[in-house]
Order: C-alpha cells, then structure tokens, then sequence
C-alpha cells in the first residue's frame, strides 16, 4: 500500500506541476493562440517519443565510455555531454517536423519559445515520474520529498528552457527573409540548448561534492528563463503593435467598425467582451467572438509578413481570404 501510494505521488507530482506550466506559458501567447492539436502533440512528443529515444541513445552511448573511462568520469560524460546532446536533439525533432510542415503556424519569436516549451515541459513531467518512483525504491519517502521540491520548483522550468532555446532558433529562422539565418538560426538555438543543459547537469553533478558548480548551474538556469522571459513580454508587445498598425486600414475598408478594431486592439477588452458573452448564457457568441479575434490577429499578422518579406502571391491570397472572413465574422456578430 504504502509502494502504492508513493507511485502515485510520483505520478502526480511529476506530472501536475509541468501541466501547469505549460498552461501559464500558453497564456502568454495572448492575441493568436496556437491550436490545440499541434499544441498537445508537442507535449506528447516530449513526454513519450522523446524520452524514449534519448534514454535508448544514452544506454547505448553508456556502454563504451563506461568500459573504457574510470566511473567518475564517465558519469559525469554521460550526464554532462551524452544526455544533453541526445536528449535535445529528439526534443528538437519534433520542431524540425513543425517547421518542415506547419511553417505558417510560426508568426513570432513566442511562438517558437511556447513549442519548445511544450515539448521541454512534456518531456520533463516523464523525467520526474522516472526519477521519483526511483529514488523511493531506493531511498525512500524523504529522501524523493526534496528531489520533488528541486524538480519542480528550483529547476522545474528548465527542459522548457532548454528546448525553447531551440524554438527560438527555429522561430527566427520562419520569420527571417535572410537565407544564411535561416539554416543558421535552428542549428545555433539547438547549440544553445544542448551547451545550457550541459551547463545544468555538469553544475548539479559536480554540486554533489563542491558548492560553486551547483550555483554556476541554478544562475545560468534562471538567467536562461529571464531571458526567454523577456523576450516573450517584449514579443507579446510587437504583435500588440502590429494588431494596432495593420488594422487600422481596416477601418476604411469596411472589414471592421471602429468599436471592433478598438477591441481586437486590446487583449483585455477582448476578454471583457467574451466574458459578458459568456455571462450572459450566449456559448454561440462566445465562441464566435474568439474566433473573430483570432481572424482578424491573423490578417494582421500576414500583412505585417507581407510588409516584411515582400510580394508574396501565397500571403496576398490569404489576406484577400481572412479580410473576406473577418468581414463575414463582423457582420454575424453585429446582427446579433
């Protein structure tokens, strides 16, 4: 019973706090979330095929440098190179196969940092468990109480870290016209992400026995976060301004009324307007409001694109279709 009820502590812990996570990083991405679907499979790719390619690349990595390094040494090899390259390299797959078939998904550097995201948070929650259920097999209750407090919260963001290093390459590279930062920029983020976690695991190996690495490790792990912090806030602003610029000729055009643009324009009118939809008993109106917004976030975005990248006969087809939508969407909502 008592097995029992510590795999499932190790389940919950492990899993619960890296959902959570990702949830407040998804609302970051405030003015165009990204769907679902590719959302959850970003987490799931983390969570399973991930880790199960990365632990079978390091058993069989393990075995050489074991026979031919003194054990110390080939720990700390495979915790501090081995792992980090191979386990970065499957999570970065899954967004090599995003930007391979779901380019026009990627607008910003955000969206880039939430997928990587994802995957680091899916792969992490995996990781815990992992590590949970064995270290109270092998020592116990206490003992796995403090390695759940360190996972969790002390560095409970940095798989997320690591891989959203990687996003962020990968994000540039789909908003950049520039053909040398588009092969460099996924292939540098990737480097970024295996050198951070290799930073991490060499600091927390060598922790063991000396302070210094240990605090090397937990100042490049949370100066990684606010740096992606940052640049998520100052993301989030510039997509604000683009709302702000390229539907402002919107107005003349007759696709939206002024009253609209003001709100499209605002993220906190816009969850004003579906909370009184919602209030208000209208689930239709609710839901044809956030569609409405996403509509319209998206033809500013791809005029914003268009003005970035230059004549593009696949963007201008799909502004000429959102401005049509947003217009259909606009009339709807006002014949309430």
């Amino acid at each position: 019973m008592f097995t029992l009820v510590g795999i499932l502590l190790a389940f919950i812990v492990g899993i619960l706090p890296m959902v959570v996570y990702a949830l407040i990083l998804w609302w970051f991405d405030r003015y165009e979330k990204e769907p679902g679907g590719l959302l959850i499979a970003a987490f799931l790719w983390g969570a399973i095929p991930a880790v199960v390619f990365s632990l079978i690349v390091e058993l069989v990595l393990g075995i050489p440098i074991s026979f031919f390094v003194e054990p110390t040494a080939a720990n700390l090899l495979g915790v501090a190179v081995v792992a980090p390259f191979a386990e970065e390299t499957f999570k970065g797959m899954a967004l090599l196969l995003l930007l391979l078939f779901f380019q026009r998904e990627i607008d910003s550097l955000l969206d880039g940092i939430i997928y990587g995201g994802l995957v680091g948070f899916g792969f992490a929650a995996v990781e815990n468990v992992l590590y949970f259920i064995s270290g109270f097999a092998e020592f116990g209750l206490g003992e796995v109480v403090l390695l759940m407090m360190s996972r969790t919260l002390l560095f409970g963001l940095n798989h997320a870290l690591f891989t959203g290093l990687t996003g962020l390459g990968l994000a540039l590279a789909c908003i950049t016209p520039n053909r040398l930062v588009k092969v460099g920029a996924p292939i540098a983020g990737l480097l970024l992400g295996i050198t951070a976690h290799s930073v991490h695991n060499a600091g927390v190996t060598l922790g063991a026995t000396m302070c210094l690495p240990c605090l090397i490790a937990l100042f490049f792990d949370w100066g990684g976060v606010l740096f992606l912090l940052a640049i998520i806030v100052w993301t989030s602003l510039r997509e604000k301004q683009w709302i702000i610029t390229f539907l402002a000729d919107e107005i003349e055009r007759g696709t939206m009324s002024k009253e609209d643009y003001a709100v499209v324009c605002s993220y906190i009118k816009r969850v004003e307007e579906r909370m009184n939809a919602l209030a208000s008993g209208d689930l239709k109106r609710w839901w044809n409001l956030g569609r409405y917004y996403l509509l319209a976030t998206k033809l500013a975005f791809n005029k914003y694109r268009l003005s970035h990248f230059g004549k593009d006969e696949d963007i201008q087809a799909r502004i000429v279709s959102l401005r049509k939508k947003v217009a259909e969407m606009s009339k709807r909502l006002r014949m309430r």
